[in-house]
C-alpha cells in the first residue's frame, strides 16, 4: 500500500515536472517477472522514477552501496526495494565482494520480481552510452542456469531521452526496446561463462544504443542540437508521416547525429565548414540576444505573430497575475531547497521534483485554510483549489509568450536600427541550410 501510494504520488510530480512524457511500445513492458529493465542513465535518481511509474507491479531497485552507509538507510532504503550493488570506483584498490547483492538478485527473481539496473554503473548527462558493466548479464545468465525455480528470465533494454534533464517543464521521451530472454545466452553461458557475458552486454549495448540519440562528444551534441533548430522543420518529409509527433522528433534527431557520425567518417572537411558556419551564426544571435526561429519567418509572419501575442498577452495579464500569486512560493521553493542542497547539476532535477511533490499541496491546503478563513463557502473553497493548478499552468505558458514576444519586440528594434546586420544574419542561415541540404542529399543517396 505504501509502495503504491509513494507511485501515484511520484506519477503526479512527473506529470507536472515534465511538460511532455511520451513512451514508445509500452506495451513491451511485462506485467510481471522474473524482468530485468536494462536502461542508460543520464538523470540520476529520476531515471529510476520515471521507469518505475510506467510498470504495473512493484520495481526492486539496484543501488550503489555507497548511500548504505548508516544503519538507519540500510534499514530504510532495504525497505525500499533498493538492493547495494558495489563498484570498484567506490572502493579503489580494495577487492569489491558483491556475493550477497547477487544472492538478493536471484531470490528477488526467483520470486518473479522485477529488477531495474543502470549497466553504465554511474550517471552522465551526455547523450551517449558509456561502456556497460558485465554485472547485468552476469546477474541473468547466472540466474538463468541456477535450474527451473528461476527459469524464463527476460531482459527489457529502455532507452531514455530528455530534452533538457535538469530543467522543469522539459520533455521525456521512453523508448522500449524488445525483450530479450536470457535463455537464449545459455548454451553460450555453458561454454564459456566470461565469454557469454560479454556477448550478452554487447548485445544490450546494441539495442540501447537504437532506443537513445548518441553523439560522440559535447562538441558534435551541440552541433546537432543547433541543427535540429535550424534544419529540424526540413526533415519532417523524412520520416513516416502516421508516427507520433515525438517518436518524429525522435527519429529526425537520431538521423542527424547518424549522418554526422557519417560526414565525420568519409568528409569531415565539410562537417568542419558547416560547424564554424553554424559556430559563427550562433555567436552573432547570442551577442544581440536573438533566437534562430524568429529569423525563420518573414516580416509579415513577425507582424502577425507580434499582433496575436500582444493580444494574448493584454487579455491575460490578469490571470497571470492571479497565477503568479497563488503559485510563486511553491514554484521557487524547489528551485531554492535545490540551489542549497547540491552544486551538481545533474542532481537539481530530482530534488525540484522530490521538494516540489510537498510545497505545492501544503502550500494550497496552507492557502485555501486562509481562503476559508475569509470566505468560509465550500463552492468557493472548491473552486479557489481548482484555480490554484490551472493559473500556475496558465502562468508558465503566459511567461513563455512573454519571452517570444519580447524576442520579436527586439528583432524589430533592431531592424529598424540595423537593417543590414538582420539581412545579412538571414543570408548566413540560408546558406547553412543549403549546405545542410546538399549534405542531406548525398546522406540519402549513398544510404
Amino acid at each position: 500500500m505504501l509502495y503504491l501510494l509513494l507511485k501515484l504520488i511520484v506519477r503526479a510530480g512527473l506529470w507536472v515536472f515534465f511538460r511532455k512524457f511520451e513512451v514508445r511500445n509500452r506495451s513491451r513492458m511485462p506485467k510481471r517477472g522474473p524482468l530485468l529493465v536494462v536502461s542508460n542513465h543520464p538523470n540520476t535518481f529520476m531515471d529510476p522514477l520515471v521507469i518505475a511509474v510506467l510498470l504495473r507491479q512493484q520495481v526492486f531497485f539496484i543501488t550503489k552501496g555507497t548511500v548504505f552507509n548508516t544503519p538507519f538507510k540500510k534499514w530504510l532504503l532495504r525497505h525500499m526495494n533498493m538492493i547495494p550493488i558495489h563498484r570498484q570506483q567506490d572502493a579503489p584498490g580494495q577487492r569489491v565482494n558483491n556475493a550477497a547483492a547477487f544472492q538478493a538478485c536471484f531470490t528477488a527473481l526467483k520470486h518473479r520480481k522485477t529488477l531495474l539496473i543502470f549497466p553504465e554503473g554511474t550517471s552522465f548527462k551526455e547523450r551517449r552510452l558509456r561502456p556497460l558493466k558485465t554485472g547485468t548479464a552476469r546477474m541473468a545468465l547466472g540466474a538463468e542456469a541456477a535450474g527451473a525455480a528461476v527459469a524464463g528470465i527476460t531482459i527489457l533494454p529502455v532507452g531514455l531521452n530528455y530534452s533538457d534533464p535538469t530543467h522543469f517543464r522539459s520533455d521525456v521521451f521512453v523508448n522500449v526496446g524488445k525483450p530479450i530472454a536470457a535463455a537464449s545466452f545459455l548454451p553460450a553461458y555453458y561454454d564459456n561463462a566470461a565469454a557469454a557475458a560479454n556477448a550478452l552486454t554487447d548485445h544490450l549495448r546494441q539495442q540501447l544504443e537504437r532506443l537513445i540519440i548518441v553523439t560522440p562528444s559535447d562538441e558534435d551534441d551541440a552541433l546537432i542540437r543547433h541543427i535540429e533548430q535550424l534544419y529540424k522543420r526540413h526533415l519532417a518529409a523524412e520520416v513516416p508521416a502516421d508516427a507520433p509527433e515525438h517518436e518524429q522528433d525522435f527519429l529526425i534527431t537520431r538521423a542527424i547525429a547518424n549522418s554526422l557520425h557519417y560526414f565525420n567518417q568519409n568528409n569531415p572537411a565539410q562537417v568542419e565548414t558547416i560547424k564554424q558556419q553554424v559556430k559563427a551564426y550562433m555567436l552573432e544571435l547570442e551577442q544581440i540576444g536573438l533566437n534562430d526561429s524568429l529569423l525563420s519567418t518573414d516580416e509579415e509572419g513577425q507582424l502577425w505573430q507580434n499582433l496575436k501575442f500582444g493580444t494574448y498577452l493584454l487579455l491575460g495579464f490578469p490571470l497571470y497575475a492571479y497565477g503568479l500569486v497563488n503559485n510563486y512560493l511553491p514554484y521557487i521553493i524547489p528551485s531554492k531547497v535545490a540551489n542549497l542542497l547540491t552544486a551538481e547539476e545533474e542532481f537539481r532535477a530530482p530534488v525540484m521534483l522530490t521538494v516540489g511533490i510537498f510545497s505545492f499541496p501544503v502550500l494550497y491546503l496552507l492557502q485555501a485554510f486562509l481562503f476559508w478563513k475569509l470566505n468560509p463557502a465550500v463552492i468557493y473553497l472548491l473552486l479557489y483549489l481548482l484555480s490554484l493548478p490551472v493559473s500556475g499552468f496558465f502562468t508558465l505558458h503566459y511567461w513563455h509568450i512573454f519571452k517570444r514576444a519580447k524576442g520579436q519586440w527586439l528583432l524589430m528594434r533592431l531592424f529598424s536600427k540595423s537593417k543590414e546586420q538582420i539581412a545579412r544574419l538571414r543570408v548566413q542561415r540560408q546558406e547553412i541550410v543549403d549546405a545542410l541540404e546538399l549534405a542531406k542529399k548525398h546522406y540519402l543517396k549513398v544510404r
